[in-house]
């Protein structure tokens, strides 16, 4: 499975906050790390893996400020780089029920994007870097790990 390597991500990550100056990038590292002491306990994960997908489940937000729509930008962008497993996870990261009409409430793209989005949903079963993703992307603040409501 083709995922881009530490390094690149990290340029990415980098780029991203060139492009679009704010927490996003800490709040990614913090979600990577996460992940990856998480992973290490769970059978069959790979830790490296599971850093990489968090630390670019937000690198859509490089388009500029956005809610929802970061999410198909960052699809966007990691499929035209050739790594569309990364890319899934900046779509699965904000859907935890797979509707994307939950959140339609914060989606600031077009009618025509969400309706492919919920399609995609739709066809893809969530695996554990998925579900995993989601934890940690809730877990990690800017500042570090959160809890409840800080």
């Amino acid at each position: 499975m083709s995922i881009p390597s530490r390094n690149k991500a990290e340029k990415y990550l980098q780029e991203a906050q060139r492009l679009n100056p704010g927490v996003c990038v800490d709040h990614s590292r913090y979600a990577g790390q996460a992940d990856e002491l998480s992973a290490c306990h769970v059978p069959g994960m790979d830790p490296e893996r599971a850093y990489i997908f968090d630390l670019l489940h937000d690198i859509g937000r490089r388009a500029g400020v956005s809610d929802l729509l970061h999410d198909i930008h960052g699809y966007e962008f990691l499929v035209a780089e050739g790594f569309p497993q990364a890319a899934r996870i900046c779509l699965t990261h904000s859907f935890l029920l797979r509707d994307a009409y939950k959140g339609r409430i914060d989606w600031d793209g077009s009618d025509q994007h969400l309706r492919w989005l919920q399609n995609y949903l739709d066809t893809i079963t969530y695996d554990e870097y998925d579900c995993l993703i989601q934890l940690c992307d809730g877990l990690a603040g800017p500042t570090g790990f959160v809890a409840g409501d800080q």
